[in-house]
Parts: structure tokens; sequence; C-alpha cells
């Protein structure tokens, strides 16, 4: 799918979709508790209905309703063998559902598309070795089987925090209790708060003291209904397009979120927007920005939106602690670097950092083609910046945006924003 983006003033209010992120978690805790549980205001992208499909394939029953699930739980203990799981280019499914599938001794094994099989899983395989579990990793599968066992785990930091939810998913179904402990430096955090947030909803407790959890053995999942918030790193594109642009109000966020990814608040303020906040509404007025140092080691995903800030921001914007962006759907540090200088921003990069000498506005005397790198943050960032520019572009493989946020042309376009689907 092609789009031509054309610069235009928005105005009006939009509705986030649902957190990705939390959506996740309250399927998973949901699939695993006893009884019936109803999450609500979901929003169907393709990593939600794939982390739907893996726990289908672990049996349990989910009734997809328009945006809402219902969810018989299952027993992790009682798989059939051979089951597979296609995690499509969902890095949260696979990275969750992994120790979910040695909770018995039988075989499973993980799909995936474009570059999720490419993600660093060393962590994982670390623990199977030692474990003596089968754990194979190839360009077309992942495949394990045996049993894990409770006891002491000690991961590092700095790699995703996708490995500690895992974790904490099933650590609390063994016979024993264990105890996982965490190596700085700790980044992204507050995405294990999140779990550890959705795993008190469904009756689990884990107790934290520092950098260690405390995970007591044979609890139990206990069905519960759940209502997803808005999702802030979704937000984030509205919030830096209102800063760039015209004065935006984001609804259905909840301004008490421990999502990481809330900080783009913080970082719009103190880039000089004024930002007002109602129940769940977010206003965002525009500003002359200013720059600053961000650090993306708690909200990767916000990484290459905030390109587009910096790219507007006259003088210097340094991001910092960016590494991790090299392994999402794409190396969205060089996938932002290669797009932004077509439109000849200034922008430097080094292997966790990313130096953009920026100006007030952006003018080609050709259109300028767009490559999606097949990434919606990639799609996404990009649009806002031709939104903002003063010379239309066109994006080339936008459909990219279907895997968090499918309806994310429609609604720029109900703001006032100039999208064509070529």
């Amino acid at each position: 799918m092609k789009v031509k983006i054309t610069p235009s003033k928005v105005s009006g209010t939009i509705a986030i979709p649902a957190s990705k992120s939390i959506s996740h978690r309250a399927i998973i805790c949901a699939s695993l508790a006893q009884g019936k549980s109803t999450i609500t205001n979901l929003t169907f992208s393709k990593d939600i209905e794939a982390t739907i499909s893996c726990m289908r394939s672990f049996g349990a029953k989910i009734e997809v309703q328009k945006n809402s699930c219902i969810i018989e739980g299952c027993n992790l203990f009682d798989l059939q063998d051979g089951i597979c799981c296609d995690c499509n280019e969902s890095g949260s499914t696979l990275r969750f559902l992994i120790p979910a599938g040695a909770l018995s001794n039988k075989k499973v094994t993980y799909l995936g598309k474009g570059r999720l099989l490419e993600r660093p899983m060393g962590i994982y395989q670390k623990i199977f070795d030692e474990q003596k579990l089968l754990f194979e990793q190839s360009q077309d599968a992942i495949r394990i089987q045996g049993k894990l066992q409770s006891g002491h785990y000690q991961i590092d930091g700095n790699i995703s925090s996708q490995f500690i939810s895992g974790l904490l998913f099933v650590l609390p179904l063994l016979d024993s209790d264990s105890t996982l402990t965490i190596n700085e430096p700790y980044e992204s955090r507050s995405y294990v708060d999140l779990t550890l947030d959705m795993l008190k909803c469904f009756g689990i407790e884990i107790k934290q003291d520092k950098n260690t959890y405390y995970i007591k053995g044979n609890q139990k999942y206990i069905a519960h209904d759940v209502k997803i918030e808005g999702d802030y790193s979704q937000m984030a594109f509205f919030g830096v397009l209102a800063g760039l642009n015209n004065s935006l109000t984001c609804s259905n966020m909840n301004l008490n979120s421990v999502q990481g990814d809330k900080a783009i608040l913080d970082i719009l303020a103190s880039a000089g927007c004024s930002i007002n906040s109602k129940k769940d509404f977010i206003t965002i007025h525009p500003s002359k920005l200013q720059p600053k140092t961000i650090d993306l080691s708690d909200c990767p995903d916000l990484g290459p939106i905030l390109c587009v800030l910096a790219s507007y921001c006259e003088q210097t914007t340094t991001i910092i602690n960016a590494q991790r962006l090299r392994m999402k759907e794409s190396d969205r540090i060089e996938a932002m670097e290669v797009e932004l200088k077509k439109w000849n921003v200034d922008i430097q990069t080094t292997f966790d950092t990313i130096t953009i000498h920026g100006k007030s506005g952006y003018a080609l005397d050709d259109i300028p083609i767009i490559d999606s790198h097949n990434d919606h943050r990639i799609v996404m960032a990009m649009c806002v910046f031709g939104l903002c520019a003063n010379t239309p572009c066109i994006i080339e493989n936008a459909q990219a945006i279907t895997k968090s946020y499918p309806d994310f042309f429609e609604d720029i376009q109900r703001i006032g924003g100039k999208v064509e689907i070529l």
C-alpha cells in the first residue's frame, strides 16, 4: 500500500487505541486463569491477534467480539504434544510465551515472520541449556521441550524486559518458590511494572526488593474483567503532531498510568509544549520547541517519533541509550536516518545515540519516496513528519501499520490530515 501525505493543519479530538502492551498481558493472564474473564476496549492489531492465536493453541477458549474478548483459561501443565504457536511479527508474543510452553514436557514450536526470529533469545537459550531443556533456534522456528524448574534466576536487564515478564507469567505456577534477580543496568522497568500490575489483577502475588522478585510457587490465576486503557506509545504520534502543527486533544488516556511511554508528556512539556489534562482527556498545544537530551532507556518505542520531534527543534537534540531500537521490526536507528536524510535532515548516529540538528521547516523540489522498512512505527513517524513539512511525500509499504494501529490513517483523516491511499 502506498499513501500520499500532503502538509496540512490538524485539529480536534482523537480517541487513542487500546494499549498494546497492556492488552498482551491481559489476554495472557486471562488465558491462564480459572473461569471466564472479559477484556474490553481492545484494539485488534496483528500483534494482539498473534497473542490470541497462540493462547488458543495452548488451549484457551477465546470468543472475539467487536472490541472485546471473553476468555476461558487453559492448563499449561496439560498441553498436547506438537503445539505450534504462530507469533507473526510480535516480539512480545514470542518472548512472553516461550516459558509458557515449558510448563509441560511437550514439544512446542514457535513460528515468526520478518525479523522476529533474528531477535536475541540468548537469555532463554542460557536458561534452557542450564536446565538441560531443548531450545533450538533457526531462521524458520524456535523449538522447545522440557519442564521449567523453580529456583533462582538471574538475567541481564539491558536486553529486553520481555524476558523478565515471560518468566514472571509462569514462575508462580511452579510447585516451589523462585527468585528472579535483574542485573544492572535495568532498563524498561516500567514494562515489568505493567506485568506486575496485571498479575495482581488476576490474583498473582510477587514481592520485590530493588532488582529481585520473590515469587511464591503453587499460585493460581483467578478470572478477572479488565478494561484496557489508551496506549501512550500511540498517543505520542499525535502528541508530537500537536506540538509541531496545531492543538489536539487525545481521549481514552489514564492519567495515572504506569506505562513507560507516558514519558512523552514530560518530553513534550520540557520541549516547550503546553499540556492540559482533565479526566481521560489530554490536550497538547504547539510551541516553539526547545532541544534537549532524551534518554530512551525506559521508553524505546518512542524513538522514531522523537526523531521527528528533534528534526523540527531548532539547534541540537541528542537521543541516548537508543541501542535497543536496532533490534525491533527494523533497525529503527538506521531506518530513521535513511528516511530523514531524504528530507535533508541533519542527522548523525552511532550504535546507541542519535544526534539531530533541527530546523523549523523542510521543503524539497521533488516529492520524496519514503520506505516503511516494514515497520509500523517508521510509517507513523514519517507520516507525522510529512504532515508538518512543506512538500508532499509518498510512503511505500505503508500496510505495516496494521501490526499495531490498523486505523491510523483513518484517524489522521478525521482530524484533518491529508492522507491519500494510492
